[in-house]
């Protein structure tokens, strides 16, 4: 597996710090190497469920800021139950009975001094010092996962700084490494402490990564730094990159007036999203800090169109202000951009216009409204529509209205039916070309040796765009794997009550960047791609739970669905996923609900030139939906039995998978549509076949009970003509996921792996789905 690269050497002083920490004592060490290790902390949080957050009162004037900071913490953690005490609160024995989390300065937060003699960091009045650093700036702040030393079975999470104003402004633990230590919102240092078991949590060169050594000023012009993270553009590509950013401020200026003149502005530059995430805890494409008047960009070649938008920002920040209405701010920022998504806002626009997909104006003016929307449509949209006000103001009007326009009720629906008569006539212009596009969509005809490519890692380097789920596509790509399926999440609370559904954006998660990243690499790598949203439910639900308890709240359950689901149809549509899953598992929504989704299916199909699945769950709700005429595949989570038996031989398990796939080909033949398993899987359990859907938590090991598993669902599928394809549950974005001692599903680095080597690479695949 390749690990976090050390890319310059360290101080002599860092090198002896990783067999003796400063301030640790001979037993000190010997008691850290009886620690449990990192999988197995987080597993006693995980299961324990409970984190126990400390904030300092030392500064009074701060402590109402410190708990309305750790309850917006509580409000947010899902996976967690989340208590809150204060430093002079807690005991020593609540501190050691679960995991706990500690924010704060020295000056603030007693415990930080009480601790600090037994961990890698040792805070002192002038600031901290860390791997024989110190860090003395009022910006510096050191993010930490470590052993509690009150109870190393369970995990300490620390963030500390010099001053309690920068430990507020910051994003509170965020994803990255067992170690972080920030400067002014970026990260300098990033690590992982070894785990070997005769080191176990001291320093590791491996993991071990110097930001700060790597970041370097490439070039500066009348108007820009440049500063590159490692290695991003060859010198005649930078000169070129600088001398468009010139041009480009040159016609920010020239449209913005006087006031947009003589600034300086930082332009970061990153290879890639896991090395911008890990720098500065934010994924996206680009984004700006108008108040370091810095553009942080991913550069890259089949990712293109935010760059400018982002410096657009800055420019009108500064030469108009912050409007009342985010659709105008962001409006003008993308309407400066060259390329937005490849193709351009005006052709995203005329996409959406002629698909239904524009929002009523009186929405697109509420800015919370337009702000939990999907942005993906809000932005080419807002940018329209800012055109649209050039065009029937004039551009002086436009610019003197920007700061404080705010259109009366009455004046509303007239501005809106003008503005969608403006998007008729752009549309026209694209109609040729969209034609063509959805001709032109790419797609995968052979049948689909798959599996579920899950994002098994929230730290930003062991999820979806990072390197080692690269290496792990590669891996499934040796298997003889051609498809595979991504699957972005969205959460809810109460599965019988509506509610808005969000999409995640933290730089950890299943984000939009992650999302095409993965695709990109699959499809580098001669995989298909099906997109497949799913939803969370909280406290240990499913989205079978979801069910309304009224027709109004049905109504605005599938208003709320759709808004979600078409994000990421139209995610699916920009970056030429082949497939796309349009639910999962919705089993209370599906029966019962015919014309509902019927509606959506079409809506989605004027949106998205794939092909089109629902994933159904096994049992009543595939076997009796009866909308599946309307989609290309009919999508079975498969989970049935393939015995009750504990004991069960090779041929019990066949019968057990034949009798499952009569079950499916029956579905098949009613509606003369394939099949897709667009799930299938089983833990490394003893008797998986029993129960397929359960978790390997807390079972017994048996690596070769999951293998004749996958042998008898080969064998039940090959040849069966109805079936176009398996998606195999699941296979992990990070390889250190699985192995021998694993009881869960993936099989990666266990013997099913072979069996699906076996079938998928070595000329038996071919039969799979032969008539």
């Amino acid at each position: 597996m390749k690990t976090i690269r050390l890319t310059h050497i360290l101080p002599l002083i860092i090198l002896l710090s990783s067999f003796y920490y400063l301030g640790n004592t001979p037993r000190q060490q010997e008691d850290r190497h009886r620690w449990p290790a990192r999988e197995q902390i987080l597993d006693n949080l995980f299961s324990g469920r409970r984190l126990l957050f400390v904030y300092g009162t030392g500064r009074p004037e701060r402590v109402a800021q410190y708990r309305a900071w750790a309850a917006e913490y509580q409000k947010r953690t899902r996976r967690l139950q989340i208590s809150i005490k204060s430093d002079r609160e807690v005991t020593h024995a609540e501190l050691a009975s679960q995991a706990v989390y500690l924010a704060g300065t020295v000056a603030s937060n007693s415990w930080l001094a009480y601790f600090s003699p037994q961990l890698p960091v040792k805070f002192n009045r002038d600031g901290f010092q860390f791997l024989g650093k110190d860090y003395r700036e009022p910006g510096d702040l050191i993010a930490l996962f470590y052993p509690n030393p009150a109870n190393p079975q369970q995990p300490l999470l620390l963030l500390a700084g010099n001053r309690d104003e920068e430990v507020l402004r910051s994003e509170l633990f965020r994803p990255g490494g067992d170690y972080r230590v920030f400067r002014n919102g970026e990260c300098l240092v990033f690590g992982n402490f070894s785990q070997a078991a005769d080191r176990r949590w001291a320093f590791d060169s491996a993991g071990h990564h110097d930001f700060a050594a790597e970041m370097r000023l490439a070039k500066e012009t009348e108007h820009f730094r440049f500063y590159t993270h490692g290695a991003v553009l060859p010198a005649a590509e930078l000169e070129q990159f600088a001398a468009e950013r010139e041009q480009h401020y040159e016609r920010l200026t020239a449209l913005l007036g006087r006031r947009a003149r003589g600034m300086l502005i930082n332009f970061h530059l990153y290879p890639n999203f896991e090395e911008k995430g890990l720098i500065t805890a934010n994924t996206e494409i680009a984004h700006c800090d108008r108040e370091r008047q810095a553009v942080h960009v991913t550069v890259n070649h089949w990712v293109r169109g935010e760059t400018e938008g982002c410096e657009a920002d800055l420019v009108i920040a500064r030469a108009l202000g912050v409007p009342r209405h985010a659709l105008l701010a962001t409006g003008l920022r993308v309407s400066f951009t060259d390329n937005w998504r490849n193709h351009g806002y005006e052709y995203w626009a005329s996409r959406l216009y002629l698909s239904g997909n524009v929002p009523a104006l009186a929405e697109m003016l509420d800015n919370a409204k337009f702000e939990r929307e999907s942005y993906l449509m809000m932005q080419p949209l807002a940018a329209t529509f800012t055109n649209f006000l050039v065009q029937l103001w004039g551009h002086e009007k436009f610019l003197a209205n920007f700061a404080d326009w705010s259109p009366a009720a009455a004046e509303v629906p007239r501005l809106d039916q003008e503005w969608r008569a403006y998007l008729e006539q752009l549309a026209q212009r694209f109609h040729a070309q969209i034609a063509d596009d959805i001709t032109r969509f790419p797609q995968a005809d052979s049948f689909q040796k798959g599996f579920c490519h899950a994002h098994e890692g929230y730290q930003i380097y062991n999820g979806y765009l990072s390197r080692r789920s690269d290496e792990a596509l590669t891996k499934l790509a040796d298997l003889g794997v051609n498809a595979v399926s991504i699957t972005p999440f969205t959460a809810i609370t109460d599965p019988q009550r509506p509610e808005f559904f969000g999409f995640w954006r933290s730089a950890g998660s299943e984000n939009d960047e992650s999302v095409i990243h993965a695709a990109h690499t699959a499809q580098r790598l001669g995989m298909a791609v099906m997109l497949k949203p799913h939803i969370w439910v909280g406290h240990g639900g499913w989205p079978g739970d979801i069910k309304m308890a009224s027709p109004q709240d049905w109504r605005q359950f599938f208003d709320f669905y759709y808004r979600w689901i078409r994000h990421y149809a139209l995610l699916a549509e920009m970056y030429g996923m082949e497939r796309f899953c349009i639910g999962v598992e919705l089993a209370q929504t599906t029966l019962g609900h015919e014309q509902e989704w019927r509606d959506l299916i079409a809506k989605v199909r004027r949106l998205y030139s794939g092909e089109l699945v629902y994933a159904a769950n096994w049992g009543e709700e595939f076997e009796n939906i009866r909308f599946w005429d309307a989609l290309d595949y009919l999508g079975l989570n498969c989970y049935y039995p393939l015995s009750d038996q504990e004991e069960a031989s090779a041929a019990d398990l066949r019968r057990g998978a034949a009798a499952a796939m009569a079950k499916v080909a029956a579905v098949a033949w009613r509606f003369r549509k394939p099949v897709l398993l667009t799930e299938v899987g089983f833990t490394s359990t003893a008797a998986p076949w029993q129960q397929p859907h359960a978790e390997g938590r807390g079972r017994p090991l048996n690596l070769a009970d999951q293998a004749r598993c996958y042998e008898a669902v080969f064998q039940a599928v090959a040849g069966k003509f109805w079936c176009r394809g398996l998606y195999w549950w699941k296979w992990p974005s990070d390889l250190a996921q699985g192995g021998p001692l694993d009881t869960e599903f993936t099989p990666n680095n266990k013997p099913a792996e072979q069996v699906v080597a076996r079938w998928y690479r070595n000329g038996l695949a071919p039969a799979l789905g032969s008539r």
